[in-house]
This record gives C-alpha cells, structure tokens and sequence, in this order.
C-alpha cells in the first residue's frame, strides 16, 4: 500500500523532514508513504483568493490516481478519535487501494476538491504550521496502524 501526503508547500524545513522521516521508517515493508509537496500559487496583493484555492485544489488532485482513496484535510471536516481513524484506516487497507492524505494552501481547499473526497478530516481546532500538518498525519496513521498490529505504540 502506498500513502501519500501531498501539500501546498513552498519549502519543507529540516527538522520536518526528519521527523516525517523517522516516522516514515516505523512502518513495515507493506507500507510505503510519501511526502509530495506542490507550488503554491503566486499571491500578491490584488492576487483572487478563490482562483488561488480552485487552481491549488485542481494541482492537489492532478497528484493523485482515480482510484485513490482521498482524504482532504479542512478545517470544517470530520473530527476523529484514535479508534475511529484506525477503523477508516483498516477499511482503507481492505480496500486494496492507496491512500491520499491533499492539503491545501493557507486558503484551504475548494469545495469540489472536498466533494471529490472519501473523507473530509479535520485533525484539530486549532491552526498548525504548514510544515506541521505532514508530521501530525503520519504520526496519527502510524498510531492507527500500530494498534491493528496490536504494536504497544498506541498505549
């Protein structure tokens, strides 16, 4: 199975990618994930918020397959509990199918983006560093799929 992260990114700090890295290196061989990152769209000051937003979306969803199983990340989605994202993550994985975690610039993502979705999540209330969001949602599938490997990670 192969899980991609990709995101409206303008540059990736180190520390990031080491932190992406060493979780990224916890997962056993059935697993394979990546990091993508996408150009943001030129913004300056009479820049259209809403074109930005479509044009990024459209970018987000040129980087995935069809048969994909997508989930957008948006701050009005779904707000799951450790149980609940491992009970999506094994259905992801009786799938068959690879997954792909889009996120979006600092406007978000457009609506047809998220209607094009399996699952909009949302990961918190609060607002994270773009640079963050990657590391948080590699931390959490790692958790979900410890627990399916009855791995003590999760306690």
């Amino acid at each position: 199975m192969l899980i991609n992260i990709v995101c409206i990114e303008s540059s990736r700090p180190d520390w990031a990618k080491q932190a992406f890295e060493s979780y990224q290196s916890k997962f056993n061989k059935s697993i394979n994930i990546n990091w993508k990152g996408c150009k943001p769209i030129q913004r300056n000051k009479n820049y259209d918020i809403e074109r930005a937003i479509k044009d990024e979306s459209n970018l987000l969803l040129s980087s995935t397959k069809k048969e994909d199983v997508i989930v957008s990340l948006d701050k009005e989605g779904k707000s799951l509990d450790t149980l609940k994202l491992k009970d999506n993550f094994e259905n992801w994985l009786s799938s068959s199918k690879d997954i792909s975690f889009l996120v979006g610039g600092p406007d978000g993502l457009s609506s047809e983006c998220i209607k094009q979705s399996h699952l909009s999540w949302s990961l918190s209330d609060l607002t994270f560093p773009h640079s963050l969001v990657p590391i948080l949602i590699i931390e959490q599938v790692y958790r979900a799929w410890s627990i399916t490997q009855n791995h003590p990670y999760h306690r």
